[in-house]
């Protein structure tokens, strides 16, 4: 191919799945390595992100996020499917994309680009939209009894702090004044991060733009979370350095935090609701904030959750919540059925393994490696089909069988040459012979040797070769073959 031609306003709607990913690389490679007319222009628009400068040496591992057919004329198309796929590949919707801040804002505004050229509703990972999720201090738990996350080295943190402090904060899960629904599975996964990974508080949230790039100076380390009765309890220690925060807390003037992350939404019976939330930070806010912009006024309103009322219409303190039998037994009697009720919850299947059954989740999760591995060892891309790693594996595993007969044959023609001296027999012997796949010298000898001396293959052998030493008999002569015996004929008078 000579020239490769961006057609800006042509969109294909061809499913991205029927797409093949690797024949628009090859054709790009191609190119690139032929000096094709527009084959670099034609990169930078196929992927959302190169990683790499683009020259011979650029590899399909450097180049993230195909969106775009790649004709047989070298028409360079558009995509629906492609661009939407790209952008649910760098929300992790099957795994984490392997990019930099800086990558990833690239390719977010590659996307976007397209986006606003197909006039589709922008995605939040492209939108770059970040909401508040507001939480308070609490006295409801002790400090202490909020484990910490692994590795936390809490005397570290508070070495040289003459006036150390610790506060926790309660998330609960609800309906905020937005009007969205943030179920217990959105708490419960920001719990799961600062438990795992723990998370820092600012004095205020940074801006969108700066998110990917800045790193402020933290005043806080929320250093532990718990998940109890639909709420978050997350455990931080105040930064010796915040004297002011610590002054500010202990007064009662700031007393609120502001989750900072992007939500995972979802629409059911008309209601919006966050079903996952991808923490950033927890930043401090001042007193009755809540409800109000920041400083950060592009992003919305902090989100805050609504008490909940009680039963006689009242706000104080709330209805009396169902136990999980109860829970149970009301869904059976609704005939809801465990595939809607983990829809509705937001579970996700891999965290409903791993909850479970944690040494089947082990198994699937070396799997899913071991898949990995062969895909990158057979040069498969992430978009690639299953039914091709298959084919690529029964190919290899075909190869190599193949591979191993050839092998095993001439071992086998090796030995019986050794053995059966007269060489018009030997093709009559490797015939007769059976041995197992994979048998090694000392085994096909120990065959031949016995195939040799069985008596129905010594006559065979004989009457077709009369003139000839065959079978193996007796002790070594100086005029014939060790352990062969040779016919004798006589002539009668």
């Amino acid at each position: 191919m000579k020239r490769f031609t961006i057609k800006k306003a042509a969109v294909s709607e061809r499913s991205w799945g029927d797409v093949d990913k690797s024949r628009i690389w090859r054709l790009l490679k191609q190119g690139l390595e032929q000096g094709a007319e527009g084959v670099r222009e034609a990169i930078r628009e196929v992927y959302a992100v190169v990683k790499a400068d683009i020259g011979p040496e650029l590899t399909l591992a450097d180049c993230w996020g195909p969106h775009h057919e790649v004709r047989d004329d070298g028409s360079v198309v558009l995509n629906r499917g492609g661009v939407i796929a790209a952008a649910a590949a760098l929300a992790g919707a099957r795994s984490e994309p392997d990019l930099t801040p800086r990558q990833r804002a690239e390719a977010r505004a590659h996307l976007r680009r397209h986006y606003e050229e197909l006039e589709l509703p922008l995605p939040d990972v492209l939108s770059g939209e970040l909401v508040r999720l507001s939480a308070n201090i609490t006295s409801e738990i002790a400090v202490e009894d909020v484990p910490l996350a692994p590795g936390v080295d809490l005397a570290a943190l508070k070495a040289g702090d003459e006036d150390p402090l610790e506060v926790v904060v309660e998330i609960p899960s609800g309906k905020s004044r937005r009007g969205w629904n943030y179920l217990p599975s959105a708490i419960e996964s920001i719990v799961r991060q600062v438990a795992s990974e723990t998370a820092s508080g600012f004095l205020g949230h940074q801006k969108p733009e700066d998110v990917d790039y800045q790193f402020p100076t933290p005043v806080t380390h929320w250093v532990g979370a718990l998940f109890r009765d639909g709420k978050a309890y997350i455990r931080g220690v105040i930064d010796q350095a915040a004297k002011d925060l610590k002054r500010w807390i202990r007064a009662g003037r700031v007393r609120q935090v502001s989750i900072f992350g992007m939500p995972t939404l979802r629409t059911a019976g008309g209601e919006t609701q966050v079903v996952d939330y991808r923490l950033l930070s927890i930043d401090w806010t001042p007193l009755d904030r809540a409800g109000m912009p920041t400083r950060i006024v592009a992003v919305g309103e902090m989100d805050a959750i609504e008490p909940t009322p009680a039963a006689d219409g009242g706000n104080h303190g709330g209805a009396k919540p169902m136990t999980l039998q109860e829970v149970i037994a009301k869904l059976k009697e609704l005939g809801a059925k465990p595939a809607q009720i983990a829809g509705e919850m937001g579970w996700k299947l891999d965290e409903l393994i791993a909850e479970l059954d944690p040494k089947q989740h082990k198994v699937i999760g070396e799997m899913r490696s071991a898949i990995k591995d062969l895909a990158d060892l057979f040069g498969l891309g992430p978009d690639k089909p299953v039914k091709d790693l298959v084919e690529a594996a029964k190919a290899a595993r075909q190869a190599q069988l193949e591979a191993a007969r050839a092998e095993q044959a001439q071992l086998i023609d090796k030995v019986v040459g050794e053995m059966v001296v007269h060489e018009p027999a030997r093709p009559l012997v490797t015939r007769m012979l059976q041995v197992p796949d994979g048998a090694d010298e000392a085994a096909v000898r120990k065959a031949v040797g016995e195939l040799l001396q069985q008596e129905d293959v010594k006559a065979a052998l004989a009457a077709a070769f009369k003139d000839v030493p065959i079978v193996p008999v007796g002790p070594k002569r100086d005029t014939e073959p060790a352990g062969f015996l040779r016919p004798r004929r006589t002539r009668i008078y």
